[in-house]
């Protein structure tokens, strides 16, 4: 089995072939831009026919170069409102989706911010339900402490801890019957 195998073929003109497909490029160019100035030409014969105008004096129709021509009909095609309008275009989305099409960086600007005011919400969501969490644990541990605070108060005053050494059996410490006092020790 044979294996094909791509060939390239270069073709180079010759110099008198290049001049001679530039002169009929040119005279080609030529031709169309004078069918196109014919053709504008009677449209703005038919034109002024049909709106029944006369064209000013010292103004000459034909003095207008095709570029100027071309501009004068962008424009006015620029400035007529698109008449394609219609309920069914409208109710269909059609207008919406050329809109979006347009301005389609806008809205993915727009999605970007909304995902992120989203996330960032959301975030500040699930902290807010840890800081509650904790302060309900902290006023569970405050409770807890002052509970026990007070116990241990409790336990530790001079009455209690008389009464739990008699029940023990150790009679050795007594509560004192002459107030304290103060041993100054020269220097």
């Amino acid at each position: 089995m044979q294996d094909d195998k791509d060939i390239e073929l270069t073709i180079t003109p010759t110099p008198a072939e290049e001049a001679a497909v530039q002169e009929e490029i040119a005279s080609v160019k030529e031709e169309s831009i004078k069918a196109a100035t014919a053709e504008i030409d009677d449209k703005i014969d038919k034109d002024l026919k049909e709106n029944s105008q006369e064209p000013e004096e010292g103004i000459d129709l034909g003095a207008k170069t095709l570029e100027e021509i071309v501009e004068q009909e962008a424009q006015e095609s620029e400035t007529q409102p698109p008449s394609n309008f219609s309920l069914s275009k409208t109710l269909g989305g059609a207008i919406l989706a050329h809109v979006i099409q347009r301005q389609i960086k806008l809205v993915l600007l727009i999605t970007l911010f909304l995902i992120i005011y989203i996330t960032c919400r959301y975030q500040c969501q699930q902290k807010m339900v840890e800081i509650d969490r904790m302060e309900q644990q902290l006023t569970s541990i405050r409770y807890k402490a002052t509970v026990v605070t007070s116990f241990l108060t409790e336990k530790s005053r001079e009455s209690n801890i008389m009464e739990m050494l008699e029940q023990k059996g150790d009679s050795t410490l007594q509560i004192p019957k002459d107030p304290p006092y103060k041993i100054n020790i020269p220097e």
